[in-house]
Order: C-alpha cells, then sequence, then structure tokens
C-alpha cells in the first residue's frame, strides 16, 4: 500500500507484545469517516477478519491505581441508580478485573461472558453470546466493547434480543477528547469505531444518564436497549450518502508540531516510553515512519503489566522493561515520556520513590 497522511498502515493488535524481534505480526489500514447524519467515525478500511483476540492479548490496566480509582467511581454509578439484588451481566469482561470488583461489594447478582477468558471465576462464561441465547438481567454492562465491533446499532440489537427489556451502561473513548486533546496516537486498528457524546446518545431512544469518565477521556451513557434507536442508527449508516472522508491532517493538526516540539524541547537525550500498551506503541509507530532520528534515541518502554515484560512492543520492536529493569538502566540524564496524563502522578511519585528523581519526564 501506499501510504499518505490520510491513509496508512498500523500494527493490528498494538496490545499483543511480541515474544522476539522478528516474531510475525499483521498490519491493517486506516482510512476514517464521518457518518453526517449520527455523527459516528469510523475506520472505512477496517476489516474484521484481521482482528484476533488470544491470550497473549495484554490489555490489563487494573494494575493502576489511578484506573482502580476510576473502576470504582463506574461502580459509584452504578449503586447509585440500581437498587441491591439488581441482576448485572457485563459483556466482554476480559480478565474480570471490573466484575470482580462489583462482585466484592455484595450489592448485585453478577455473572460475565468473554470468550477470551482466562481466570477460573464461576461467575464467568468463557463464550461469545448467540442469539440463541435468553439471559434474565436488569442491566447490561458494556465497557470499552463497542469501539472495537464494526456496525455497533447490530450489535446492541443482539443484545435487545438476548436481555430483553434490560436497561445498558456503555463505556467507550470520547473522540472529543482524542480530538481536542490531539490525541493522535488513539487512533488504533483495534478501535473501528469512535464516539462522540452526541454520537452515542444516538444509539438509546433518549438516554436516561450520559457523562464522562477518567479525566474525560471516556464517555458513558445509560439507558434501555431499545431496537427503535438501533434501526435508526443503522438506517443512518447504511446510507452511502452520509459518509465523507476525514482527512487525518485535518482532525489533528498538530500532528507534526508536537512531534517537532518533542526534537526541539529535549536534544539528544534518551528517551523511555512509559507505557507500552496502545498509546505508546502507536504514538512509537508515528514517530519511527516519520522522524526516525527521534526514534532512534528511544532505549525502551516501560511497563507496569508483568506479561508485557521481557516482550517488545508490536511494530517497532523495542523491549519493554519493568520498572526494576529501568532503575538499573537510568543514570539520571533520560527523558521519560509519559503516554497517558491521565497516569501523570503515579509514574512521578514511582520515579522519586525509585530515588530518579533526576529523570525527567514529560506527558505527551
Amino acid at each position: 500500500m501506499v501510504e499518505s497522511v490520510d491513509r496508512f498502515e498500523v500494527p493490528i493488535i498494538p496490545n499483543r507484545p511480541l515474544k522476539f524481534v522478528g516474531e510475525s505480526e499483521s498490519f491493517g489500514t486506516i482510512a476514517l469517516r464521518r457518518n453526517e447524519q449520527n455523527g459516528l467515525v469510523e475506520n472505512g478500511a477496517f476489516d474484521p477478519e484481521q482482528v484476533r483476540y488470544d491470550t497473549d492479548y495484554q490489555n490489563n490496566q487494573a494494575l493502576s491505581a489511578s484506573f482502580e480509582a476510576h473502576m470504582r467511581a463506574v461502580i459509584e454509578i452504578l449503586k447509585s441508580r440500581y437498587p441491591a439484588g439488581t441482576k448485572v451481566v457485563e459483556v466482554g469482561c476480559g480478565k474480570g478485573d471490573f466484575l470482580e470488583l462489583l462482585q466484592a461489594e455484595e450489592v448485585f447478582n453478577v455473572r460475565g461472558y468473554d470468550g477470551a477468558y482466562e481466570g477460573s471465576n464461576p461467575s464467568i462464561e468463557r463464550r461469545f453470546l448467540t442469539s440463541s441465547d435468553k439471559i434474565e438481567a436488569d442491566l447490561v454492562v458494556l465497557r470499552h466493547v463497542l469501539e472495537h465491533i464494526q456496525r455497533p446499532q447490530d450489535f446492541l440489537r443482539l443484545l435487545a434480543e438476548v436481555f430483553e427489556g434490560a436497561e445498558i451502561y456503555v463505556e467507550v473513548p470520547d473522540f472529543s477528547w482524542i480530538e481536542n486533546n490531539q490525541s493522535f496516537f488513539d487512533i488504533t486498528y483495534e478501535h473501528v469505531n469512535y464516539f462522540t457524546p452526541q454520537s452515542l446518545a444516538k444509539l438509546f431512544v433518549t438516554p436516561d444518564q450520559q457523562g464522562l469518565l477518567f479525566g474525560d477521556q471516556y464517555q458513558f451513557a445509560i439507558g434501555r436497549l431499545d431496537v427503535r434507536a438501533h434501526a435508526e442508527f443503522g438506517r443512518a449508516y447504511d446510507a452511502k450518502d452520509s459518509w465523507s472522508g476525514l482527512r487525518f491532517e485535518d482532525v489533528f493538526p498538530n500532528f507534526e508540531n508536537i512531534i517537532d516540539a518533542i526534537e526541539t524541547a529535549n536534544g539528544d537525550r534518551s528517551i523511555y516510553i512509559w507505557g507500552a500498551a496502545t498509546k505508546g506503541v502507536m504514538f512509537c509507530h508515528h514517530l519511527k515512519r516519520l522522524r526516525p532520528a527521534i526514534f532512534d534515541r528511544i532505549k525502551a518502554a516501560v511497563d507496569i503489566n508483568p506479561m508485557k515484560a521481557g516482550r517488545f512492543m508490536p511494530s517497532v520492536q523495542l523491549p519493554i522493561l519493568d520498572i526494576d529493569s529501568l532503575c538499573r538502566e537510568a543514570r539520571g540524564d533520560e527523558l521519560v515520556m509519559i503516554m497517558n496524563p491521565n497516569y501523570q502522578p503515579e509514574i512521578v511519585a514511582e520515579l522519586q520513590a525509585r530515588g530518579l528523581e533526576d529523570v525527567s519526564h514529560l506527558c505527551v
């Protein structure tokens, strides 16, 4: 493929660290477009057949105290709205971190479903739902699932059939935050969909509650699963004249200026990337293809997830270190680039606690 600023290749699964340099990996094309009727932004070049989640997929953020605080904030929203004994089903519960926090409250009756689940919680079934399922629930929880699913209205229609009469809590990234913060490295192949609060609301007849979370990076909506809204959203989706292409440089006009500023401000010092998840991988991917001289200054990535340590970042093949390894390597004149501002206080405190007060840090 001939790349341009508006159509380019990226690693398909940035959250699957490589076991060794040179391990086979897959790449897919990004080409953003917007539906002018329902406001959805999607990757028009997305191919769901290319995306496969397995046990090497590592997207566990629950090891962070900041992220655990976010999950507990969500639980408080649910507890303030629903009475004790509410039947809650989390669809796409991942490794079960949120579900188990919710279970520990001993307020709701909780179950979960995920075909890629690896644990042993008897309340979680290791499978995906089908149209033949009929499950009783008062509330369906759908956290960071809908951005991965092409034609989201069809998936919600399925859930409306499986959980007839239930309400749903939907949590997804907020595309408005991505735009406003020029977070170009949040555009990833895994996420076919990008919702603003306005486009998320259109998946409901009327949302009963809507808001922002996690430093406004995430958004949520609560309402009843209703096929009328899903059908209306689908009609807009299927109208070919509703779509217009999005120029990447128009969405992210400061794209290359941000990279220029990093080069100007930080001279020739060595760089460590703190965060080997989507943001870190995508940032390094763009840096390598657009500013190889800056990329060459990056020594490694750092991540608190022990399942990533000792492996390598997809696409760019940088080694991933745990914090102990960073402490052994750092001399004090390095720059640590923090990929998510929500984790900055936590990371800076960790650096100071480890005696790395002289290591500079910059939040991208």
